[in-house]
C-alpha cells in the first residue's frame, strides 16, 4: 500500500511538473543588432532585430506584439500591432524579426526637452509578444530592450568671400572661400561636394570637390574653389558685380559624408551676399 501511494506520488509529481511548463520556458528571445537607418536632419528610423528561438517540438505563430518606446525617461510612442495570418515559430528553430521605430525630431523634441545639443540619446522598448498554436493564444512573454539613437543636424554650408586675383576686360581670376561647419555632437567625415556656383543669377562655376576632411564636433572646414571667369560665357554683368564690394551668391549641391551612424547624401542650397577682396 505505501509503495503504491508513492508510486502515484511520484506520477502526480510528473504531471504537475509537465503542466507548470509554459511557453516561456519554450521560447527564448534576444536582440541580435540595433541599427540607425534613413538617417536624415527630420528623424530616422531604429531599428531592433530581435530573434525567437523555439525551443520545444511545436510550432507557434507571433500573432501580435505591443510596445512602448521611452526616451530619455519619456514616453515618445505607443503600439499595438496585429498580425494578419500571424508569423510561423517553427519547432526547435529560430526566426529573427525587425522591430522599427520611426523617430521624427520634430515630434521628439515636442514631447522630449533637453536633448536638441546631445551626441544621442537613450532609449527603451518594453512590451509583449503574444504567440498562439493554431487560434488559441499559448501566452505572452515580455521583453525590454535598451539603445541609444543620434541627434542629426544638417551640415551648414556657406560661401564666405570672393578672393579676386585677376579682373580684366574680358575675364578673371577668383577664388571663393566655402566653409563647411558641423554643428552636431559626433565627427563627420566628408567624402565630396558637388556644387553649382552663380553670381548675381549668372552661373560661375560647377564641380566637385574631393578632398577628404574629418569635421570635428561642433567646428568647421574652408574649402577654396578656384574660379576662371571669361564674361563673354558667363555675361558681362559679373564684370561689373566683381567691381563692388560685395555681391549675390548662391550655392547649391550635394554634400556626401560619412558617420558613426552610416554614409549619408544631402542636398543644399544657399544665397547669400558676400564681400569682394580685392
Amino acid at each position: 500500500m505505501k509503495k503504491t501511494c508513492i508510486l502515484i506520488s511520484l506520477i502526480l509529481l510528473t504531471a504537475v511538473s509537465v503542466t507548470a511548463k509554459n511557453i516561456k520556458d519554450e521560447i527564448k528571445i534576444s536582440v541580435e543588432e540595433k541599427q540607425v537607418q534613413e538617417l536624415s536632419p527630420e528623424g530616422l528610423n531604429y531599428v531592433f532585430y530581435v530573434n525567437i528561438y523555439n525551443s520545444s517540438d511545436k510550432t507557434y505563430n507571433l500573432s501580435s506584439y505591443n510596445y512602448r518606446f521611452v526616451v530619455n525617461q519619456v514616453e515618445y510612442l505607443r503600439l499595438q500591432n496585429s498580425l494578419d495570418g500571424g508569423l510561423t515559430i517553427p519547432a526547435e528553430g529560430s526566426t529573427m524579426i525587425a522591430v522599427p521605430v520611426k523617430i521624427t525630431y520634430e515630434l521628439l523634441f515636442e514631447n522630449v526637452s533637453g536633448i536638441e545639443d546631445l551626441k544621442s540619446v537613450p532609449c527603451f522598448l518594453m512590451g509583449e509578444l503574444v504567440f498562439s498554436e493554431g487560434r488559441k493564444e499559448k501566452g505572452r512573454i515580455p521583453v525590454a530592450f535598451s539603445g541609444e539613437f543620434p541627434i542629426f543636424k544638417e551640415p551648414e554650408i556657406s560661401p564666405e568671400k570672393v578672393g579676386l586675383k585677376t579682373l580684366t576686360v574680358g575675364g578673371a581670376e577668383a577664388e571663393v572661400a566655402v566653409k563647411i561647419r558641423n554643428p552636431n555632437g559626433f565627427e563627420l567625415q566628408v567624402e565630396r561636394v558637388r556644387y553649382e556656383m552663380a553670381f548675381g543669377g549668372h552661373p560661375v562655376g560647377a564641380g566637385t570637390l574631393y578632398e577628404k576632411t574629418r569635421i570635428q564636433s561642433r567646428s568647421e572646414k574652408v574649402y577654396s574653389i578656384p574660379l576662371l571667369l571669361n564674361f563673354f560665357e558667363v555675361g558681362k554683368d559679373v564684370h561689373g558685380l566683381l567691381q563692388g564690394e560685395s555681391l549675390p551668391c548662391s550655392i547649391s549641391g550635394e554634400i556626401e559624408m560619412d558617420t558613426e551612424w552610416g554614409f549619408l547624401s544631402l542636398p543644399f542650397t544657399l544665397q547669400k551676399n558676400i564681400p569682394v577682396e580685392k
